[in-house]
Order: C-alpha cells, then structure tokens, then sequence
C-alpha cells in the first residue's frame, strides 16, 4: 500500500524560476517565448482533442484556443505575480506530469524568499511558517524534514478552508542554505522560505513532495560551480533582506 501510495504522490515536476527582468516596450523577450513554446507542446495534443469535439467541421474560423495563445497568457500572468513580490522575493512556477510528455497540472506559482537568519537555531523558521498551525487551518498541520546537499529544512502541510467554504491545500517551507554566498566574496548566511496555496484536490497529494524538489533544486543551485564560477543562486544581503 505505502508503494502504491509512493506512486501516486511522488510525481516528476518541472520548475523555473520568473526572471526579474522585464524588456522594454517593443523589446522581444525571450522568457515568454519559451514558456509559450512549453505550453504549446504541452497543450497541443488535448487542444486538438477539445477542437474536434466541440468545434463543429462546417464552422469556417478556426478553433480560437492554440497553446500559442496560452503560453502567452501564462506568462503574462506570472509576470504579474512576480512583480508585485518586494526585491529579496522570486516567483518559481512548476508543471507536474502523470504522464510522460503532458503536465496534469501547471503552472503552480510558489513564492521563495531569502533573508539573512534571524537566529543560529533555525528552528524558529518552523513557528514563521505555521507548523503549529494557522488561522484558516482545519486540522493540525504535518510537518515533514528534508535534507539536501546545501543544507537542512522542513516541508509543513495543512488544510484549511476560505471564508466561503473552499477547501485549499496550504504548504509552507524553510531551507538553512549552509553554503553561504556573497556578490563581493564575503559570507552571507541565507534562510530560503517556500510558499504557496492550491485548490486542486488532486494537487493536494503531490504538492508536497513537488516543493520538496523545488527546495533541492534550491540547495543545487546555491552550489558555486566545479570550475569555479558563481552558483546559479547567488546572493547579495543589502540589509535584512537577501537577493537572489
């Protein structure tokens, strides 16, 4: 049974990160197209699928949904989210596939901060992220330990209900970087915080060990490279705050 159970929620996700940077007007930007080009390889196969089926063959216009235009709508909706995030923030989005080749579900924004810690036992992270619990909570939250190359975190799952009723999926989790990285070469101890809500029963089941993977992509890419460069995440710590 804990095989089976394994099978069903231990899915394979894709995660990326939003870019800060945004073109300017009338500048191609080259983010967009590849998340458009993604979706459209994604989606191809059932929006030919919903075309045949609800598109009727005498009807002259074309089936007015392409994975063109979703790809578009997408991004533009993820850029939207990442801008309203303060400076030491980054959107991550992931797409998580039952099956080879299609995603069952995306894009699952996940909001990820970075702060200098606030104390040397980072068990404090586990009350800043609600493992005790948190208003809206409908039951005691789970809380489940992760390990990674860069360092030591937690994962906390709960369920919980909105004002009207809606059952949602909360899961927040904390990341001890312990390869601290600094722009000019000093040391900077980093604290990553991992956010996000989902309404999807199905989601529910897998978002967990999804975040997980996105936190040890984190760890990988806080890793300086073998030939000596910068890690991917590299940080810089103005204040409280540190950015990515």
């Amino acid at each position: 049974m804990n095989e089976k159970i394994s099978a069903l929620t231990d899915v394979p996700w894709h995660w990326e990160w939003v870019p800060g940077e945004v073109p300017g007007e009338g500048e191609e930007d080259p983010w967009a197209r590849h998340v458009t080009e993604l979706f459209t390889e994604w989606t191809a196969e059932g929006l030919d699928a919903a075309a045949r089926q609800s598109w009727a063959e005498e009807v002259p216009d074309d089936f007015p949904l392409t994975g063109e235009a979703v790809g578009l709508a997408i991004a533009a909706w993820l850029r939207e989210r990442a801008a309203q995030l303060p400076a030491w923030s980054r959107l991550a989005w992931g797409a998580a596939f039952l099956e080879e080749g299609a995603p069952r579900w995306a894009p699952v924004p996940v909001v990820v901060e970075f702060h200098r810690p606030e104390a040397d036992d980072p068990n404090y992270l586990l009350e800043l992220m609600g493992a005790g619990g948190a208003e809206g909570d409908t039951r005691p939250p789970t809380v489940e330990y992760v390990t990674t190359l860069s360092g030591d975190g937690f994962r906390v799952f709960a369920l919980g209900r909105t004002d009207d009723g809606a059952a949602y999926g909360r899961i927040g989790a904390a990341l001890r970087l312990d390869i601290p990285q600094g722009a000019d070469g000093t040391d900077i101890g980093v604290d990553v915080l991992l956010s996000t809500l989902v309404f999807d029963m199905g989601l529910m089941a897998v978002i967990g060990s999804g975040v997980e993977q996105l936190m040890q992509q984190i760890a990988e890419e806080s890793v300086p490279q073998p030939d000596g460069g910068r890690a991917r995440l590299a940080f810089q710590a103005p204040q409280n705050e540190v950015r990515s």
